[in-house]
């Protein structure tokens, strides 16, 4: 029998060991899951906890059954969220944030991931929670995952939005309507 909860935590460490190999000195890019700065920080203070209690939930809420195909799935899902987070992240360069970026030449956005998707860390944070619920069979964590973190996330993102119009006017306009926020060709 496999333990889908060890089998994560290879993952994750898989995922670090790609980050520093990617990222190089660049590291702490990884760690960083907002793209612009908003001055509210509800959406933030909401995100972080409900991923906090999702992670908990599916933690301290795991049995340890069978290994399924779906339960591989999720772990896949898991994987793929980390590596698009550290692709995002890479992709940036120097810049911290896609506001960052902005401010400079703006590189990122034309170019590569940015060119679809205008938040793929915040897609990339979604798939790592789906799929870690999914792996460990953890339907409140789902539950969580769909009802407030998702939500939560839609609040800040419409958040960063308007200060990045504020911040960029014109050229957020153009660039926003080009691309989706988190999901390719949906949302």
């Amino acid at each position: 029998m496999v333990d889908m909860l060890k089998v994560a935590a290879a993952i994750a460490i898989l995922l670090l060991i790609i980050g520093i190999a990617m990222l190089g000195k660049r590291i702490k890019k990884v760690l960083i899951f907002r793209s612009a700065k908003p001055t509210n920080n509800e959406g933030l203070y909401i995100e972080l906890i409900t991923g906090i209690l999702t992670l908990a939930i599916v933690i301290f809420g795991y049995k340890k059954p069978e290994a399924e195909w779906y339960m591989w799935a999720g772990q896949v899902i898991f994987f793929g969220g980390g590596l698009l987070h550290i692709y995002a992240r890479r992709a940036l360069g120097e810049e911290k944030t896609l506001q960052d970026s902005m401010k400079t030449e703006f590189h990122a956005a034309q170019t590569g991931l940015y060119k679809k998707l205008r938040y793929p860390s915040k897609t990339a944070l979604l798939l790592m929670l789906l799929g870690i619920s999914i792996a460990t069979q953890s339907t409140w964590g789902l539950i969580l995952t769909a009802v407030i973190f998702f939500p939560a996330m839609l609040f800040r993102i419409s958040q960063e939005e308007r200060q990045m119009a504020d911040d960029f006017s014109d050229r957020w306009i153009t660039y926003k309507s080009e691309t989706k926020r988190i999901i390719p060709g949906i949302l």
